[in-house]
């Protein structure tokens, strides 16, 4: 079951770069959405490259979704927020001028 079951979805996008050093293990990045403290998505990406690596990952949210971070929970259960990642949401384009029937 997906957890955007019930809920219609937008696209964000993860961005960042990630730091350099041994490769260790994976780590879970978790998309909190901050206004209601709730995990929304997550994504999964290595603690640490050999060398310099852009990421640009899309990821689907609840449309519901308000401010949006990313990072990982400490061992107290204390959400981290990682500096190196962030995530956009997708521009809504707004309409221009006049709207409605042209009156022809």
């Amino acid at each position: 079951m997906s957890f955007t079951a019930g809920f219609a979805a937008m696209e964000v996008t993860v961005r960042g770069i990630l730091p350099i050093g041994d490769t260790i293990e994976n780590i879970n990045y978790f998309i909190l959405d901050t206004a209601k403290s709730v995990i929304v998505g997550q994504v999964v990406l290595p603690r640490a490259v050999k060398r310099s690596l852009a990421v640009a990952l899309t990821v689907k949210v609840p449309s519901t979704a308000g401010s949006l971070a990313i990072g990982t929970f400490d061992e107290g259960g204390n959400f981290q927020v990682a500096n190196f990642l962030r995530v956009e949401t997708p521009v809504v384009e707004r309409p221009h001028g006049a709207v409605g029937p042209s009156g022809r």
